[in-house]
């Protein structure tokens, strides 16, 4: 299993990355794992005593499993493949944790298809915890409106190697608010399923040293593409980095204010030239766009310094 070893002079699972936290299995819903569904009475220790992962209120499932979560010490949530159904927020609220997506053949099954089914609007994970990291999960559509599926109300939340798929109920996917400084997203994929998506990140307030870095956006077809921008900000966040992400239909980068920081080596294709990058006030150094297919790609922003 992904970065997971199995320690037997204690008998236990470790996360080699986080070798001194505990790791916590969950349950990932449908099917159940190797046939053996999760359980609230279970330890969590173990994949066949795996804990509940679907949540339906603010007690049970994945924030239960919060509960048995020690803030700081760098402890592992791991999933396993499936698919669960959140219809309560899950509230992320202990330092340095660590939701990880495991599968039978080291990793290359994903982890449980998390969808959102929120009763009313609200983000699926809101994470007020520093330093948490979500890994190698995969992310359904959501059936329900929901704010976000992914809030980073806290400074140092990473996502990495993530998938999300976004229906017309995913307007936004991540959000970062002002309190969300060095957040970070690489290696991830979003996919726009269904018309409506506006934006698959956006910084909302005035967070600091955001790294967006080797993404993929794919805004699908003209019709269905991000209807503002795959990247977008309207606040004035300082220092960021963003770099290395390619974006297929709709705008891709959109900083209507003065924010401030890089932008680089950036690839946008199926949008009008001049109209897939509005870098704020941030420096763009080799980004390129083109419009037509049989073509290359024209530097974006065209203005070249001088």
């Amino acid at each position: 299993m992904a970065n997971l070893i199995f320690n037997p002079t204690n008998g236990q699972w470790i996360n080699l990355d986080k070798p001194g936290g505990q790791v916590f299995f969950v349950d990932g819903g449908t099917p159940a794992y190797r046939g053996k569904g999760g359980s609230a009475n279970n330890s969590g220790l173990r994949p066949e005593q795996a804990l509940t992962g679907t949540t339906t209120s603010s007690s049970d499932g994945l924030n239960a499993v919060m509960d048995k979560v020690v803030s700081g010490r760098g402890d592992t949530i791991a999933l396993l493949p499936g698919s669960i159904t959140n219809t309560a927020v899950v509230t992320v609220d202990k330092d340095d944790v660590t939701f990880l997506g495991v599968g039978d053949t080291g990793g290359s099954t994903r982890a449980s298809a998390i969808v959102g089914n929120l009763a009313s609007t609200g983000d699926v994970f809101g994470v007020t915890g520093v330093g948490v990291t979500f890994e190698n999960l995969q992310f359904s559509a959501t059936t329900a409106a929901c704010t976000s599926r992914i809030n980073a109300g806290a400074a140092g939340l990473t996502i990495r190697n993530c998938t999300f798929l976004c229906g017309g109920t995913d307007l936004l996917t991540i959000t970062v608010e002002a309190a969300g400084t060095d957040f970070t997203a690489e290696n991830c994929a979003f996919y726009v399923t269904a018309n409506n998506p506006d934006s698959a990140i956006k910084l909302e307030g005035t967070s600091s040293r955001a790294t967006i870095r080797n993404n993929v956006f794919d805004g699908g077809t003209n019709t269905n593409a991000w209807d503002i921008g795959a990247i977008n900000s309207g606040a004035i966040h300082t220092g960021c980095l963003v770099e290395n992400n390619t974006n297929h239909e709709g705008p891709s980068i959109i900083f209507s204010a003065a924010a401030t920081g890089i932008i680089r080596n950036n690839h946008m294709g199926g949008h009008t030239l001049d109209a897939a990058l509005d870098p704020g006030s941030c420096f763009s150094f080799n980004n390129y766009e083109a419009d037509a297919i049989d073509q290359s790609g024209a530097l974006e922003p065209g203005t070249v310094a001088s």
